[in-house]
């Protein structure tokens, strides 16, 4: 099962502590609807997040028992079709509607954005940075606060891509023969290179190396030997490949033995195999490393491979899709069983709670914790979006106004760019001019009212900022 499901495997059960820390912000992404207005609520520790597949209310329902907290929702969401993970933070959620869109929901400002349109492959990095590749190989790199298109472009005939820390994309193209292209923001594409035809392909989280599941065994390329792939040979055909969330170890699943093959990569040898009940076509591996969770060709059931003992410690019935089952940070197995979403003990299986008619639905696991931080910027964006214009006519009347300052540069474009993408993303944003020789050039926004106000704007770009004051608008241009 190639495409889709490579490219979003692992960031989809990063399940992360959400919105807990103190540099809570509203989302300044670009694009779609407002799904602010929701209620606010105090602490909720672990739960799993439920976006319905028609659209309508983001639900919340504490771990293990799947109650619903009814208080902790309220954002608005389009109808969700498809997984593509919760970003490093726990920010945001990261999925696909029914165009094949993919949108994020943040939840501190606890409104929805289009980050990436129908069709692009969609990967998200252990840093919380998606990467987006549409059809044409245009690159879009979605943060917490807003969106950056990529000024190259990969060309056509992208089939994988996987999103790495600092904003790396490592592609795969099966055009006129396998190639491997990773590329960065700033530099374009760094390496293009030959890969050998692989059943299934997979990359570490942390970016530093690919493995491919040939015919004969496994090929991994590791970015300090990019030039150097090594090679483990394997007794029979590999398929389903991915590796452990440190990176040390892969497993392989292999398409005629009931046997899970296991390659230590530090040591580039093959280690004992692990017996599983019939040949694994698809593997899914806890985050947190305790449990590889291996599915058979034709479904129907899951493996649950306990890690720390090489063997297979339980078996659950129930589908498989881009969300569930997944495994929470608490050690939790979440998973559908007919119409149901059931949350068992990892290590027992015992059911600790279930959503009866919850198996339609989209789901995803974290953390709840909302700081006072967080319901501040939930009101500000609120009263921003039904007060802006005569906020800002009041504002630009006042004899002094205060304003955040993003960024300074000598870069005019650069700075015309940044003010775009924010502008894009609804916020009063300005570019000012040097004022004398050296100085460079501004990108501001206000003008605010209060310093709550302009304090509340500058957390929820999730970036670096100071607040000024001036007697008189700032006269920029964009």
């Amino acid at each position: 099962m190639r495409g889709y499901r490579l490219s979003t495997l692992f960031p989809l059960i990063l399940f992360v502590a959400a919105c807990a820390g103190p540099r809570g912000g509203g989302s300044a992404e670009g694009g779609a609807t407002d799904s602010t207005g929701g209620p606010e609520t105090g602490t909720i520790p672990a739960v799993a997040f439920r976006l319905p597949a028609r659209g309508g209310f983001l639900r919340v329902h504490r771990l293990p028992s799947l109650e619903e907290t009814p208080r902790a929702g309220g954002g608005r969401v389009s109808p969700a079709r498809a997984a593509v993970g919760v970003d490093a933070v726990g920010r945001r959620l990261l999925y696909r509607d029914s165009t094949g869109a993919t949108l994020s929901f943040d939840l501190v400002a606890n409104r929805e954005r289009r980050v990436a349109p129908a069709g692009a492959l969609a990967s998200l990095s252990s840093d919380g940075t998606l990467l987006a590749v549409d059809s044409a190989g245009g690159v879009t790199e979605s943060q917490p606060w807003g969106i950056r298109p990529w000024a190259g472009t990969m060309g056509p005939g992208v089939a994988e891509a996987f999103a790495a820390p600092g904003a790396r994309l490592i592609a795969v193209r099966h055009a006129g023969g396998d190639t491997l292209e990773i590329a960065s923001r700033e530099a374009g594409v760094s390496l293009s290179a030959p890969v050998p035809r692989a059943a299934d392909e997979v990359a570490s989280r942390d970016g530093d190396a690919v493995a491919f599941a040939t015919d004969s065994g496994v090929v991994v390329i590791e970015d300090r030997e990019t030039q150097r792939p090594w090679f483990v040979p394997l007794a029979g055909r590999p398929g389903a490949i991915a590796f452990s969330p440190s990176g040390h170890r892969i497993y392989v699943g292999l398409r005629e033995k009931s046997e899970l093959a296991v390659i230590d990569r530090f040591a580039r040898r093959e280690r004992p195999s692990i017996a599983i009940p019939s040949p694994a076509a698809i593997l899914r591996v806890d985050p947190w490393g305790r449990a590889v969770l291996a599915r058979p060709e034709g479904g129907g059931d899951t493996w649950i491979v306990a890690t720390a003992e090489d063997r297979v410690t339980g078996r659950v019935t129930g589908a498989w899709a881009s969300d569930l089952p997944a495994v929470s940070e608490d050690g939790l197995l979440l998973a559908r069983e007919g119409d149901a979403v059931v949350a068992r003990d990892l290590r027992t299986l015992d059911s600790l709670g279930a959503v009866v008619d919850g198996a339609g639905d989209l789901w995803f696991a974290g953390r709840w914790a909302p700081t006072p931080v967080t319901l501040g910027v939930r009101r500000e964006v609120r009263a921003s979006d039904t007060t802006r214009s005569r906020a800002a006519s009041a504002a630009r009347a006042s004899p002094a106004s205060l304003w955040v300052q993003i960024s300074i540069s000598q870069n005019a474009a650069w700075a015309r760019a940044l003010a775009a993408e924010l502008t894009a993303a609804r916020h009063p944003v300005e570019v000012v001019p040097p004022d004398a020789q050296g100085e460079g050039w501004r990108v501001v926004m206000g003008p605010y009212a209060s310093r709550n106000a302009a304090d509340s704007a500058g957390r929820s770009l999730g970036r670096p900022y100071w607040i000024f004051e001036r007697t008189a608008r700032v006269g920029g241009q964009q």
